[in-house]
């Protein structure tokens, strides 16, 4: 038996959302933690993120055609992470879009990722061998450029950290912006694989880019709106600055990291979990600066 077809959520005209289970891949979300984004232009149909296993993306294939009656053409993995292009074998007719350094970044780590992925969803990984493999060939920034046009979309490449890039889009002709890894509407940024510095960095220059726009598309979460990118940059503002105070304290890591307390983010902390896994992060970044000094 295959997997339930997703739910194509309405975003605007010719725009659809797939959404996503929050948090970090368990067995029981099956690694479906970023979501898909459609958008329909003439007679192309671009699909951003695939899903994290073949299967997954073969039940998005499905139910995508399903919905429209017709296939996707044109693919686009925003960064190089698992979860959101396992799926790429599942649209075999599509091309498949990236930048430049994240498709070879995918090149060379699919199966480092690929281990890393099936470790966390379990049994759901027993299709992910060298099979699911799907690197983009379909390049961009290959020149050097860090933005330009693509289809229906405007596009920046945002670092998340040093050598690892994520692709911005804004549609053209529509009010909407898509920052899969920059922003989690409703919620504080996860910064797994990230430098909280480059991450605040991309967020100002993300907020220019959403100027006007009246939705933001996030990796998971609700649809959001420039007020999630603001409220991320707040927080990053104030766990930076709380980390920083402890560590020239000379504090006691495991004391101090716990006893940080954000309250004028309480909404957005959810059960705490990522801005746990953040503060730690951040102690880590600011304890090796401290080394180096």
């Amino acid at each position: 038996m295959g997997l339930p077809l997703p739910s194509l959520e309405p975003v605007a005209p010719q725009v659809w959302r797939v959404a996503a289970a929050e948090g970090e891949s368990t067995p029981d979300n099956g690694g479906l933690v970023t979501e898909s984004v459609l958008v329909q232009e003439r007679d192309r149909l671009w699909l951003v993120g695939s899903g994290p296993t073949p299967a997954r993306g073969e039940a998005l294939a499905c139910a995508i055609e399903a919905a429209l009656g017709r296939k996707v053409t044109d693919l686009i993995n925003t960064r190089a992470h698992p979860e959101l292009a396992m799926g790429n074998t599942a649209f075999a007719a599509a091309r498949v879009w990236a930048l430049d350094d994240v498709a070879r970044a995918m090149a060379a780590r699919c199966r480092e990722c690929l281990a890393r992925l099936a470790q966390r969803i379990g049994g759901l990984a027993r299709a992910l061998d060298d099979s699911a493999i799907r690197v983009p060939d379909k390049r961009l920034g290959a020149d050097g450029a860090s933005q330009g046009q693509l289809g229906p979309f405007q596009w920046w490449a945002l670092p998340r950290a040093k050598g690892e890039r994520t692709l911005v889009l804004r549609l053209r002709e529509r009010p909407i912006v898509i920052a899969q890894g920059l922003v989690w509407p409703a919620a504080v940024p996860n910064l797994r694989d990230t430098e909280s510095a480059l991450m605040l960095d991309s967020l100002r220059a993300l907020r220019g880019i959403a100027k006007g726009a009246i939705t933001v598309l996030g990796e998971q979460g609700p649809t959001g709106t420039t007020e999630d990118i603001n409220s991320h940059m707040d927080y990053l503002v104030s766990l930076r600055a709380a980390v920083r105070a402890r560590v020239r304290n000379g504090a006691d890591a495991n004391i101090a990291i716990e006893a940080i307390s954000l309250p004028m983010f309480g909404k957005r902390l959810g059960n705490g979990e990522i801005d746990a896994l953040n503060r730690q992060r951040v102690w880590r970044e600011m304890e090796n600066a401290s080394f180096r000094r």
